[in-house]
């Protein structure tokens, strides 16, 4: 059965699937959520409470939605390219959808060090 992410506060309530979730921004007191299909919906949640809301929700699982640098929860699943000379993080289903991201050199360097890991396994 697929798993989901919910977001919900008062009047909102957002239902997505984690595998469909590619990744969340921080847009000051608010986060974006982006998904597979280019939707995005903003939520009145700070970056920081997703993040809590996710990691309960994903409590005991294989999670792959992760904490990029201060601006940026990203699905592992989606990483294509990560470009430390531009400071640039791609996000492609390599069917059609793509997102290009900006990141800190520290926070991508992270990112790939964690991923080399996780395949290198």
């Amino acid at each position: 059965m697929e798993r989901f992410i919910t977001i919900s506060k008062g009047t909102e309530f957002l239902r997505v699937p984690t595998g469909r979730l590619v990744y969340v921004s921080s847009d000051g007191n608010y986060s974006e959520v982006f998904t597979a299909d280019g939707a995005s919906t903003l939520v009145s949640f700070q970056l920081g409470q997703v993040e809590e809301l996710i990691k309960r929700q994903q409590a005991g699982s294989d999670g792959t939605l992760l904490r990029v640098g201060k601006q940026l929860i990203i699905n592992t699943d989606y990483v294509h390219k990560i470009d430390l000379s531009e400071l640039r993080l791609v996000m492609s289903d390599c069917q059609g959808f793509s997102a290009r991201l900006t990141a800190s050199r520290a926070a991508l360097q992270a990112l790939r060090d964690y991923l080399e890991k996780q395949y290198s396994k």
